[in-house]
């Protein structure tokens, strides 16, 4: 069964027919199912196959050692034709069109028509029969008979210009590919200086797996041959894996193992199975997405499997931070994504260099596959399907995905993750079981939906840890423990202080599970609210009953709906007043972002998940269990917060724009309502920070969604107007004003029109209060700059006067100072106006 044939040897040596009986083959012959022959083609992809495949043969037939160049295997299936056995070929076309050629090539160079070997050797190749097209059938008999003096020209040029050769042969893609192919021979013969190759081709052999051994279905050839007429990037790189699984010296790739086929009791090479599983069992998983999607879908797989073993295997290499910037995972991910459905084939070398580290990975990658096949493919229950959908995005409990095996959507970063848990499973557990990969990947969607995954950085951390943990938990398992014991003993053993959060609440929900298995399905009650997805301890303690856990949980509920924060607590902001009123430090608000919504960074459920001082106001309050009771609870907790903190080195007048800045998060209403209607038009989210001299609460570089919480600019303008006759040089802030009792914008300006000038007043940055009189001539300006004692020219045309700065801060610590000086204005004005 294992022996090898070179190219002649199959019309010399017998082959297996089936079980019992070896025969002699009559005749090779590609059929009409297949493919034209596309080695040959011009294309980027094939010109690469086509020169790797000719360098190695040449390499092998110049080194003068007589080693046997591999070429792996070829199935048929052998027919009886009256008394004669053909093979039509299932797989291994492009390989022995090219030996067709290569023989035809150095039989025609070296050998004299009428010498026995040359006739026994263009008899083989006329036996040779291409059935895609008529042409091709007629193209290769006449080839094989065709003696010719090249003379310094091309097989090409000599061929085509042959008596024999018609015109409708150039519309025949098979044709023109073996000339094609024909014309890289001959370059590579004419280099070797001489030398006589005839007698080494018998080095380039293979091995010859009749299908009909094993009783596998015909129906393989219309799986196989309806992916397009090009040469695949999957096709490409299916050849480079068998081809590496088939001649990588792996004790484990040489053991026996039972035949795929169910019932079967023959026992064949782990590589042959692998080799013949790719064809004939796992396609039926790819399948299903119909012949158009089919190679995609099946060199995708392979590309996500190896990006996710990848990030494994480099964990003491590349660190989290700089896989973002890591060639091969460009190589594996990235860019395999973007090329998928472009017919482009990179090589396989990257995947070598993975495998030949850890070759173990196809062993894996076997095991992934059967149970995939197994328990998604073949079962009704589609096990794999509904659990790579976390439940709050399911709308029945039959819905899943598929993402694993399909291309219509695009793999994300989330989709990644997921698909890496479910490997390390496979590889982790020693035997599939449904209800434990439930289980995990319950945990899995509860930690990927509240990590911040915004970059390869989260990726490749979490698919390290899930490795981690899973194989943990195995161990544990085989200890006899359960699941959710070998989770629970995570942090004792492993821990470190970088731990991530989600995961922790996982270990301590597995705590209360593996005391009490009935917690499990109060967790997942509790989980499958549409806000929480899974984070569920930031309303718990962990000496909580199951009774108070699931009380608390009512009213936790009615806090939250789908959006963020219910309409009911958004009444008055008053949760999220109550949130922001534990932040009462520099530390705690530098860089907050505060929002009531459900946003794709969630900001709010890392503020719930992450501070204790939260999650211990929202244990407690629950506890009244009435909404109007709780309502006035939140309200005690803004009212009784600790006391502002300022930064170090803070002067008096730092301390109070802080202290102000802090009531106003606690108390301001109205600034919260602004903010709420900011952020649905912005689609944006409110962060507090440190901008010229001001504690801005504001959406990033948006200047028209941006107040000073640090200051009362806006109610001191405001009284300006009213008071002394200004208005607001932007109509805008005003309106803003009568609605919100606030300003937006960096500064605020005010002016007011006088009959020789106009009196600007501006609450600028860094709590600057500046004072400039714009003065419509020259001598005007110069008599009212006499006037005040201090004062200064603020242009170089000398009609705008500046005059001495103050501060804005609190309206009780600034706004006499500034009435002052707009007085003082107005007393010397009208003084000038009649010098005029």
């Amino acid at each position: 069964m294992d022996n090898r044939y070179s190219f002649i040897d199959l019309f010399s040596k017998k082959v297996d027919y089936d079980k019992d009986t070896q025969v002699q083959v009559s005749s090779i012959v590609i059929p009409q199912i297949q493919r034209p022959y596309a080695q040959g083609r011009t294309d980027g992809v094939c010109t690469y196959i086509r020169n790797t495949f000719l360098d190695e043969i040449f390499e092998n037939l110049l080194s003068g050692t007589n080693e046997i160049f591999d070429l792996n295997f070829i199935y048929g299936i052998i027919k009886p034709n009256n008394e004669e056995f053909r093979l039509e070929l299932l797989d291994g076309q492009q390989r022995l069109t090219t030996l067709f050629l290569l023989y035809w090539y150095i039989v025609n160079a070296e050998l004299l028509i009428e010498q026995e070997e040359s006739k026994y050797v263009r008899a083989c190749l006329a036996k040779f029969l291409y059935e895609t097209r008529t042409t091709s059938t007629v193209f290769c008999q006449e080839l094989a008979a065709y003696k010719v003096d090249l003379d310094g020209k091309s097989p090409k040029e000599v061929i085509r210009n042959s008596k024999w050769y018609f015109k409708s042969f150039d519309r025949d893609s098979t044709i023109s590919a073996m000339l094609t192919m024909l014309d890289s021979i001959h370059d590579r013969y004419m280099k070797a200086s001489g030398i006589c190759l005839f007698a080494r081709l018998q080095n380039l052999q293979f091995y010859v797996k009749s299908l009909g051994v094993f009783n596998l279905s015909e129906e393989l050839y219309i799986k196989m041959n309806a992916r397009g007429l090009q040469l695949s990037p999957f096709e490409n790189f299916k050849a480079d894996l068998t081809h590496f699984v088939s001649n990588t010296n792996f004790p484990p790739y040489n053991e026996l193992v039972p035949l795929y086929k169910k019932g079967a009791s023959d026992k064949v090479p782990f590589h042959f199975n692998f080799s013949i599983k790719l064809d004939a069992k796992w396609v039926d998983v790819f399948w299903n997405n119909g012949s158009e999607d089919f190679d995609n879908s099946y060199m995708s797989f392979f590309s996500r499997f190896f990006a996710c073993k990848y990030i494994i295997a480099s964990k003491d290499e590349v660190s989290d931070r700089d896989m973002r910037a890591d060639k091969k995972i460009t190589f594996f991910y990235t860019d395999a994504e973007e090329q998928i459905g472009k017919n482009k084939y990179f090589g396989f070398k990257n995947f070598e260099e993975l495998l030949k580290q850890n070759p173990e990975y196809l062993l894996t990658l076997d095991k992934v596959l059967d149970v995939l096949y197994h328990y998604d493919y073949s079962s009704d229950e589609k096990h794999i399907y509904q659990e790579m959908l976390p439940v709050w995005e399911k709308s029945s409990n039959d819905e899943g995905d598929d993402f694993y095996r399909n291309t219509s959507t695009k793999m994300s970063h989330t989709k990644l993750i997921a698909f890496a848990a479910v490997i390390e499973f496979i590889e982790a557990v020693p035997e599939f079981n449904p209800l434990v990969f439930k289980r995990w990947m319950r945990v899995v969607w509860n930690i990927i939906e509240n990590t911040n995954i915004d970059s390869l950085t989260p990726v490749s951390s979490l698919i390290r840890k899930f490795s981690a943990v899973i194989h943990f938990i195995a161990g544990k398992m085989n200890d006899k423990k359960s699941f959710f014991d070998g989770l629970s003993e995570w942090r004792n053993e492993n821990s470190t202080e970088r731990e991530n959060r989600a995961l922790i609440e996982e270990v301590e929900k597995a705590r209360r599970i593996s005391e009490d298995e009935t917690w499990e399905n109060i967790w997942i009650g509790a989980e499958e609210h549409p806000y929480f997805k899974g984070m569920v301890t930031f309303f718990y303690n962990p000496k909580m009953t199951q009774k108070e856990f699931k009380e608390n949980s009512i009213y936790a509920k009615e806090m939250f709906d789908e959006d963020g924060i219910s309409k009911e607590y958004q009444k008055k902001h008053i949760l999220i007043r109550a949130i922001v009123s534990r932040f009462n430090s520099w530390d705690d608000i530098n860089g907050l972002y505060v929002t009531e919504r459900s946003e794709k960074n969630k900001y709010l459920k890392n503020i719930l998940a992450a501070n204790e001082k939260v999650r211990l106001m929202l244990t407690n309050i629950l506890n009244y269990h009435n909404v109007a009771d709780i309502k006035s609870a939140l309200q005690n907790e803004i009212s009784n917060a600790d006391e502002p903190i300022s930064w170090q080195n803070a002067d008096k007048n730092d301390v109070v724009a802080f202290n102000l800045a802090i009531e106003r998060l606690k108390h301001d209403v109205k600034m919260y309502d602004w903010i709420s209607k900011e952020e649905q038009s912005q689609k944006a989210c409110f962060r507090i920070y440190l901008y010229e001299g001001h504690i801005m609460f504001a959406v990033p570089r948006k200047q028209y969604a941006k107040i000073a919480i640090d200051t009362e600019r806006a109610k001191m303008a405001k009284k300006l107007c009213s008071s002394y006759g200004f208005c607001f040089n932007d109509e805008n802030q005003e309106l803003m004003y009568n609605t919100y009792n606030d300003c937006f914008g960096n500064t605020i300006w005010l002016k007011q029109k006088r009959e020789n000038c106009t009196v600007w007043i501006g609450f600028d940055q860094y709590h600057s209060m500046k004072f400039q009189i714009e003065c419509k001539t020259k001598t005007y300006a110069k008599k009212l700059l006499e006037k005040f004692e201090e004062g200064d020219w603020s242009d170089d045309d000398n009609k705008w006067i500046k005059l001495p700065e103050c501060t804005h801060y609190t309206k009780v610590q600034s706004f006499k100072k500034i009435c002052e000086i707009v007085e003082e204005i107005f007393d010397i004005i009208p003084n000038i106006e009649i010098l005029k």
